[in-house]
This record gives structure tokens, sequence and C-alpha cells, in this order.
């Protein structure tokens, strides 16, 4: 988001240019009123970058109205860029619903000329807009914020008012087409996702307050999956103790009814809860998010008889004091059973006394046994056998001095620095994303196991410290000329002309590097194909490069965002959780997380059957085991509903025209030998059948799974990929 609010008004020639005065003492610009050549349409007309927001009005026909001389207009203008963020289709039915679309339009139009200066001396406050809904005015340091849009420029003088350009669009609070005719708890009971929530308000004797229609509440609710964050354990702990239950569910609950506008012109400010504490209310500019007490609130304004209800996606916390958990961490983990392992590392380093020791405090990210088995044994024997490294990386799970628990780590990862120093001394990314907790590339599976010294929380994988970046001495293009995975990469980079890109020491990048495995995905024909195209080749290699130097550990922390790469489009940065993925009776294909394999789905007639993927279908468009290779290695055959529950599946046609099941685009067999579910009879075979192997949870970039991260070079960084990327995603 542009934190720049400092933005000097500009003439209609450079309508597009930025410049900045910071002589003054407010820290407001001085604008300097230049003489006004055209309407508000012209200047959004001539300036090239409002076509979407052009052919909206246009289609109201709003345009008239803002070409208006004789009336004077305040128009918070969205770029096509923020209009783009829609996405196509909500535009496209946007302009055909043109009642909806006008009621949006006027929702950024203020009667009369506010410049920048009073817009800043409104902040905190609501304005009324044209369509009579209000908008909420605040600040976020220098920045100037539109409920949650930023202002990137403002002033745009024109005959008759002024454009302010934001960058997201603004959307009115929704209106019922009639008055609610239910209660705070009768909404909650009727949209069936606040199950949890309302038994917590039962135990917690607050049922009947919330039902009381003489008084206006406004709840923070949060749904099912946030309370399935905070973990089983600790819910079943607060519901045994209805006193801090109490405590807690009274900081979701405000006195009086808060709109999202109203809350968002509290930006920066607090908000007294029926607790009598008080919660921040802030706007995340990252992700456009409002949000309570850390909290993003991800739906607003559900209308009630007595209040409105937001809803959130974390438990609040906040600063009530949990009940105790029984016995230290140390004794915690050693009860449970599922940490073996772990606890010989800890022993095995001496860390055992330090998290023993109930004078301190500490938040432990634990693996489990199948997360440490999941490195293989003789990578546990090595690791037991050199204690420095294992210290380190047994450290690395820690947070020291603090008992962080979910609904703070969530808060974190919601922020816009959602980084924690570990013990060791390096930072480590938290993330949320669809209720999910992520540390680095780790899924928390338990939250919140309490302890006399603090918290564990559970984690499906072993996170390892980031690489130092060191002084490297070799560029990116060397590092990939001496890396025989690359060689088709360094291939494509020669016949695009890009060696020299990479060799460039006085700038830095990152690499999405596709191996040469990665590029055999891609039919023959079509490779020499794209080989031979500079430009389209260039498009494909630059959208795998970032314009700056990106670690693992700032790619973890892009969990569920968006980069914009050197080919100017944008990619999608995602954790998947394999293991919280489904096997319906309708899934084709299912991750069997005790072997970290994908296996047959409850679709087909044996689940639970190894899957492989077949070395001849390399450089092919289809499959090429057919006949008695098709009877001896049966295609696992699927629909588009069947391949719905992970990510990468996907459908290729046979030569038969039935519709095999591919795995980034590998088409997916069985193997007849094997017999029963867990049979792997097909590993090897011929050395040209592979089962399909993955580990827990992994880092994906616009689908393709990081393979490998931080080789670090003299002019940035690398990361090797399974898939080339063809498409931005």
């Amino acid at each position: 988001m542009n934190k720049l609010l400092k933005v000097c008004l500009i003439t209609l020639p450079l309508l597009l240019a930025q410049g900045c005065n910071d002589d003054d003492d407010d820290n407001i610009p001085v604008q300097v009123e230049p003489e006004a050549s055209s309407t508000i349409v012209d200047v959004a007309r001539n300036a090239g970058n409002f076509t979407t927001l052009v052919a909206a009005l246009e289609a109201t026909g709003l345009d008239d109205t803002l070409a208006d001389t004789s009336q004077e207009f305040t128009v918070f203008a969205p770029t096509d860029d923020a209009f783009a963020l829609l996405g196509e289709d909500t535009i496209n039915g946007l302009l055909a619903d043109t009642d909806t679309l006008s009621s949006i339009l006027t929702y950024h139009v203020v009667s009369g000329s506010v410049n920048a200066e009073a817009a800043i001396g409104l902040a905190g406050t609501t304005v009324d807009t044209v369509n009579g809904g209000k908008v909420a005015l605040s600040l976020n340091g220098e920045s100037l914020l539109i409920n949650t849009s930023t202002v990137t420029m403002t002033d745009i003088a024109t005959d008759n008012g002024i454009i302010h350009v934001i960058d997201a669009v603004l959307m009115p609070i929704a209106t019922a087409e009639s008055a609610p005719t239910a209660n705070i708890i009768e909404t909650a009971n009727q949209a069936g996702d606040f199950t949890t929530l309302l038994a917590a308000l039962d135990e917690a004797g607050l049922t009947s307050a919330l039902s009381d229609e003489s008084a206006q509440f406004t709840v923070f609710a949060p749904t099912d999956a946030a309370f399935d964050a905070v973990g089983s354990k600790m819910i079943n702990t607060l519901l045994a103790n209805p006193e801090v239950l109490a405590d807690i569910l009274k900081q979701h609950v405000l006195m009086g009814a808060v709109d999202s506008v109203t809350a968002m012109s509290l930006n920066g400010q607090s908000a007294e809860t029926l607790l009598g504490n008080s919660l921040p209310i802030t706007i995340n500019t990252e992700t456009d998010m409002l949000m309570f007490g850390g909290a993003n609130i991800v739906v607003k304004d559900i209308a009630t008889t007595n209040g409105v209800i937001h809803v959130i996606d974390s438990v609040i916390v906040a600063d009530v004091t949990l009940p105790e958990s029984f016995g230290t961490i140390a004794d915690v983990a050693s009860e449970n059973g599922n940490f073996t392992t772990l606890i010989a590392a800890l022993g095995a380093t001496g860390l055992d006394t330090l998290v023993a020791d109930p004078t301190n405090t500490f938040t432990v990210f634990a693996p489990t046994d199948d997360a440490f088995a999941a490195l293989g044994q003789d990578t546990i024997d090595a690791l037991l056998a050199d204690t420095d490294t294992l210290r380190d990386i047994l450290l690395y799970h820690v947070v020291a001095d603090a008992s962080v628990l979910s609904d703070a780590a969530v808060a974190i990862a919601n922020s816009e620095n959602n980084k924690v120093e570990m013990a060791n001394g390096d930072m480590a990314a938290l993330s949320y994303v669809d209720s999910a907790l992520f540390i680095n590339d780790s899924a928390v599976t338990t939250a919140n196991v309490t302890a006399d010294n603090g918290v564990i929380h559970v984690l499906n994988k072993v996170i390892m410290p980031p690489t130092e970046v060191g002084t490297p001495t070799k560029t990116i293009a060397t590092v990939a000329t001496e890396t025989d995975a690359l060689s088709t990469l360094v291939t494509a980079l020669q016949a695009a002309d890009l060696v020299d890109t990479f060799n460039d020491t006085t700038k830095s990048f990152t690499v999405f590097a596709p191996t040469n495995a990665a590029f055999s995905k891609i039919p023959t024909d079509t490779l020499n194909a794209l080989l031979a195209d500079k430009d389209a080749l260039t498009g494909v290699l630059t959208q795998h490069v970032l314009g700056a130097q990106v670690g693992s550990t700032d790619a973890f922390a892009a969990n569920g965002k968006m980069v914009t790469t050197l080919a100017e489009n944008m990619l999608s940065v995602n954790i998947v959780d394999f293991t919280n993925t489904t096997n319906a009776e309708t899934d084709s294909i299912a991750y069997d997380a005790d072997n970290a394999r994908l296996v047959t789905g409850m679709a087909d007639t044996t689940p639970g059957k190894t899957v492989y993927v077949f070395d001849n279908d390399l450089g092919e468009s289809m499959s090429v085991c057919e006949d008695t290779c098709a009877a001896t290695w049966p295609p696992v055959l699927g629909t588009a509903d069947s391949i719905e529950n992970i990510p990468g599946l996907s459908l290729i046609a046979r030569a038969d025209s039935t519709m095999q099941v591919a795995y980034l685009g590998r088409p997916l067999y069985t193997y007849s030998g094997d017999t029963a579910p867990g049979d792997e009879n097909g590993q090897g075979v011929g050395n040209i059948w592979w089962q399909v192997s993955l580990s827990a949870t992994s880092l994906q970039v616009a689908g393709s799974n990081v393979t490998t991260t931080d080789i670090y070079t003299s002019n940035g960084v690398v990361h090797l990929i399974d898939t080339v990327i063809t498409t931005a995603q």
C-alpha cells in the first residue's frame, strides 16, 4: 500500500506524476491551486488509468452528473488496478446491475470540494456521501484512509470539484430490504457457524444479556473455525471456568451499535469493551482489513434487533489470564506421548532442563513424532550426533520469555510485520489463512496446550532455521550454470538473452527456478516452440522473478498474499497443508499423512492405494501408458468434482476420451501389484515408476511446490520449484 500522504497538487498534463514538499511544519503538504481546465469526468477520462471508473459512470449515466459545472463534488476515485482487485466477473456483474453500481459509485462522491487539508482535519470522523451513506476518514502514519482504502494522490483540481485517488473500491454498508426481526443470539443461531460461541455464551451466563432488546450491543463474533484454532483442550478448560470464559467473551462486546464505517473512523484508537478494558481498532493497509483486538473482521454489519454483529477470524484473549495447566512444558510433552523424539532431542542437547524450569516462560512450537519421522531416520541420527546443529534447530522452535497464545500469534500473523524472534536469534514467520495458523511452512495442528511455564503449539512439520546469507561471490546466472539440475533453465535464459541480466550485481533478484524435471513436464513440442519464441519465453521466465531478494522467511510471511514479478503480473504465495485436505466419498485422490504421499481417495474401489507417476509421460501432452501398460498400471480416473480437495490436481484426457487425474501435470496411476492399501510395490519399477511423496505442508508459488530454498548469490537468492509457471495465479 502507498504510505505517501504528502502529495502535492499537479497540473493536468502531469496528472499521473507526483511531487512532494517536505518543508511544512505540520506534515501536511502545501497545495498550490492551479487553474482547473476541465470537469471531473474529463480529467478521469484523460488520465488513462480510470477507464473502468469512466465506463461505470457512463453505464449508470452518472458521467453527466459529474460533468455538471453548476455543482461541486469531491470524488474518491479508484484506479483501474483498484477495480481489478474485484475480479472481472464482479465488474461485469456490476456493469449489468446499474442500480447497485450506481449506489457504489455515488458512495465514492461527497458534495462540495473537500481538499486534502480539510480531509486530514476530518480524520477520525465520518462524512456523508451522495448515496446517503457515510465514509470514514482516518490516518495511518502519513497515509489518509477512506474506509480501508489508501489515498495515493490528492487534490486533483477540476472545474467542478476535486479528485482524490484511492487504491481500492469502497463498498457501502448493505441495506436490508426490511428491518431485522431477530436479536443477536437468534441471528447467530440462524447463521449456523457460531455453535461454539453460543455454547460459550450460555455457559458464561451471557445469553440473556445479548437477547435483551431494550439495549444495543456490538458483538465481534468468532466463528467455529476461529474457536477450533484455539484448540479443544483450551475450549474445554474455559468451559470449565465460566468466570474466565465470561471475561474473554465480554472482550468481544461493546455497548451500543457500532457499524463498520464508524469503526473504521476509529482506526488507531481503542474501544472500551463490556469487560471494561480497551482494545485497539486498526486497519491493516497491507490487506485492507479492519481489525479489532488483533482479529480480522471478515464479515461486517450483520444487523439485528438489538445491535450489530461483525464476524472475526480469531478469539480475543488479550489481558485475560487463562487457567493454568498442570506441570511444566517438559512434563506436558512427556505425558502426551506424541513427542518422544522431541524429548530425546531436548535431552541430547541439555535443553530439557531449560523447558522444565518453572521460573522461566516459553512458547514452544512442538513437532510431533510423525513430524520428526518425515525427516528420515538417517537425518534424525545425524542430528542427535551433531548437538550444536540440533540445539540451533530446537531453539528455533522456541520463543523465550513469553507465553504467546494463539490469539496473540494470530494478531502478529495478521499484522504488517508478521515475524517473531526465536530463541536462537533467527526470525520466523507467522501467517493465518482460512483460520489456520502457520509458523514458517508448518501448520499448528493443536494450539494453546498450556503449561505452568508457558504454552505449546503442536506442529506437523519440523521447521529449519533460515540459511545464513553470508557473502556469496557467484551470480544467479553462474550458480544456475554450475547446477546440473538447472541446465534447461540456463538454455532458456540464453535463448531469451537474459544471462547478462542475472549476472548484473548492481541489482537484486529472487528467482523461483524450475528444475529440469519441472521443464520435462511440458510437452516436448510445446517446450521447443517456447524456446524458439523469444518474446513469449521472456514473459514466462520473468514471471519466475521478483525484483528484490526474498528469502524463505519472507516468502513464508507472504502466505496467502500476491507478489509482483518482473513480468509485472501477480503470483500467489500459499502454504498448503496437505494433512488438512479432505478424503470424502467423492474424492479420487487423498493425502496419506502417515506415509506422506498421495493415495487413491474414497471414490476409488480400493481407497488408500499408492499412486504413481510414469517417467515416459514426461514431454508428452497425455498418458502414453495404454493397452498392456494400462492393465498393469491402471490410470486413476476422475471428474472435476472429484479433484477439488487437493491443490494441484487436474484432469488430462486419455486416448479413449476418459479423464485421468494428474498432479501438477503428471498423470496418476495405481499398480496391479499393490493388493492392499499401503503397499508400494510399484516404487522404482524399471526406474521409471515413482510414488508421489509430499511433505505435510508445502510452500507453493502459483501452485508450484518450492522444493529447495535460500540458494544465496551475489545478486539475490534462488529457490527451486517443481513446476514451470506458465500461467500466473
